[in-house]
């Protein structure tokens, strides 16, 4: 049985993850550290063989622990995983991806090294069926600024599992996963690096991403740029109670880029059912947003954000027409 205090805990919600669970598993104690992590699955109603491999591994291996729940989304997963936890450190990740070889040790070796950064910051290495590719960041590697100062860089850093983090972050009331949504990964992350005093940039991936054909990244329906609303939303209501004024213009800037990408996200499906569906229900709501903040943006966001949202199949020509000139 595991009894010292853990410096990382690996929080990872799992849902019929039978086909990955066993490589993002593995790929967790390949490293040559075993008594200063922990790993918390929250089962959230796998109805695969799933549940079993997951149990099995919990039986093998004193670092890992399970809660079986019934499906009640990604967001409860996350924050049920993390009330079980006791490292100083959480890092989400997730059942289908994996890890670096190694990772753990070499997360273990920069918090030694940083040991006041409250949020450390990974390229992700992004793999898809036949190629794989990293996402590289602007900065100089092993940088440390704020996270307001890292939250302002573009484009945003929205995927959690770039990011390792004191826990006492998360038990900031406005640092959660929004419940019932998808896109809630776009509220958490800007929430956790605007309260994180400082954030480390680090080198090298230390997490790999699969693109695979049904994931959420290669997925849209009109309920999902619904769920883009209700964030902006939330989002809305952090900054104006949350976030110190002086802070505010830039975020609602940020916010507003957010909620265009409902648009602009899926500009070669602007004239789909499911896209119109979506408009029938919230296009009112969006050019209200927009005609309110628009003055936050640069003179050509704000013309091609009023051209996309009052006239999108003219849009859609015009693109259409622009990149058969290119």
């Amino acid at each position: 049985m595991q009894t010292r205090t853990p410096v990382i805990s690996i929080v990872i919600p799992s849902y019929n993850s039978e086909k990955f669970c066993t490589t993002c598993f593995d790929s967790i104690l390949n490293g040559t550290v075993t008594d200063c992590y922990e790993v918390v699955v929250v089962d959230d109603g796998s109805t695969d063989g799933s549940s079993a491999i997951i149990d099995s591994y919990c039986d093998r291996h004193p670092q890992f622990h399970v809660i079986h729940q019934n499906n009640e989304g990604v967001s409860i997963a996350r924050k049920r995983g993390y009330t079980a936890t006791r490292g100083a450190y959480i890092w989400f990740i997730d059942s289908d991806d994996y890890l670096e070889y190694e990772a753990i040790d070499r997360v273990l070796d920069y918090i030694n090294k940083y040991p006041s950064t409250d949020t450390f910051v990974a390229p992700i290495k992004m793999r898809s069926k036949n190629s794989e590719w990293i996402k590289p960041f602007a900065e100089a590697p092993e940088k440390t600024l704020s996270g307001r100062e890292y939250l302002q860089r573009k484009p945003v850093s929205v995927c959690p599992v770039q990011f390792i983090f004191k826990r006492e972050l998360f038990e900031n009331q406005w640092v959660f996963f929004p419940e019932g949504l998808r896109h809630e990964d776009e509220y958490f992350c800007r929430a956790l690096q605007y309260f994180s005093p400082t954030m480390t940039i680090l080198d090298s991936p230390l997490y790999v991403y699969r693109q695979w054909e049904g994931s959420f990244m290669n997925s849209v329906s009109s309920q999902s740029m619904c769920d883009m609303v209700e964030v902006y939303k939330k989002l809305k209501a952090f900054i104006a109670q949350g976030a110190d004024a002086v802070d505010r213009d830039w975020l609602r800037a940020d916010a507003l880029a957010f909620l265009m990408g409902t648009h602009f996200w899926h500009k070669d499906r602007l004239t789909t059912e499911s896209f119109l569906t979506f408009r029938k229900k919230n296009i009112a709501f969006i050019r209200q947003e927009f005609a309110s903040n628009k003055y936050l943006l640069p003179l050509k966001e704000r013309v091609i954000g009023y051209f996309i949202l009052n006239h999108p199949a003219l849009f859609t020509e015009a693109m259409r027409i622009k990149r058969r000139f290119a």
